[in-house]
């Protein structure tokens, strides 16, 4: 057998496809009429006594269980919270929870309520000066003392 080698140049150049006159200009007509024709559907709700009696229920869960769960907001305790308790009642809490006037000292409440000479008056009026020499030498150290 014989190998004989092809030559492009010897080869005819025609199309071996050929498309029939208008086809292009009929194409979009052609696809459409193969498209079916359905109208839109549009989803279906149907209201049963079953499905609204399940919504309620439903709804009532959530709104107790938010009652439930939010917790309860305290109102505003006034200008004095604290005018209705006695000093002695204060002063009993106070060591029962073993909290000293030191302690105290350290909070910006405590020491927002001394910035007036007068409180601060009050509260040394009924203290030992022995006591209150004794916590001055404590609170002043490598000072002169007192």
């Amino acid at each position: 057998m014989d190998k004989e080698r092809i030559r492009l140049d010897d080869l005819k150049r025609e199309v071996p496809f050929s498309v029939p006159e208008g086809y292009f200009d009929q194409l979009p007509q052609i696809i459409q009429s193969r498209i079916p024709l359905e109208p839109v559907r549009r989803p279906v709700i149907s209201w049963s006594w079953q499905r609204v009696t399940g919504l309620v229920a439903a709804m009532a869960l959530i709104l107790m269980l938010v009652w439930v769960t939010v917790p309860e907001r305290q109102g505003s305790l006034g200008q004095e919270p604290l005018s209705g308790v006695s000093n002695a009642s204060i002063i009993d809490y106070l060591e029962e929870e073993n909290i000293s006037y030191y302690d105290l000292s350290e909070h910006k409440v405590v020491q927002k309520a001394f910035d007036t000479d007068s409180t601060v008056l009050y509260y040394l009026d009924g203290m030992d000066d022995d006591v209150l020499r004794q916590q001055l030498q404590e609170s002043v150290s490598g000072s002169e003392k007192i």
